[in-house]
């Protein structure tokens, strides 16, 4: 078995935790509503607020089936994730970790309220 980016490879599948994928795509799909900073570590940082309040939903798939999976994830399940991310940029607005002032190369700790 080999590790690769995209998870563990073992006789052409991987394993891949589709509430990741769902997160990622939902955030894209909403960020743009989301009163908050789009950079990139602001996005991270809603993303992983979110991911650490949702189940993991882990599948053995080829990579080719990836997609066509996540488009099978219920609408409730998308509704709490849209929720979760909501929540996330709510939190990462009033605590991000870039820096207030544009090219200060000192970043703001990550709050401790991202990981409860």
């Amino acid at each position: 078995m080999r590790v690769t980016p995209v998870g563990r490879i073992f006789m052409d599948l991987i394993l891949r935790n589709l509430t990741e994928d769902i997160v990622i795509s939902e955030l894209d799909s909403m960020i743009n509503k989301l009163d908050c900073c789009k950079c990139d570590k602001c996005r991270l940082d809603i993303a992983s607020y979110a991911l650490n309040r949702l189940p993991a939903k882990y599948i053995a798939t080829t990579q080719g089936e990836l997609m066509s999976k996540i488009s099978f994830i219920d609408n409730d399940f998308r509704m709490r994730v849209a929720t979760e991310l909501s929540k996330g940029a709510q939190v990462v607005k009033k605590n991000p970790r870039h820096a207030a002032v544009p090219n200060s190369p000192l970043p703001n700790p990550l709050p401790d309220v991202m990981n409860n």
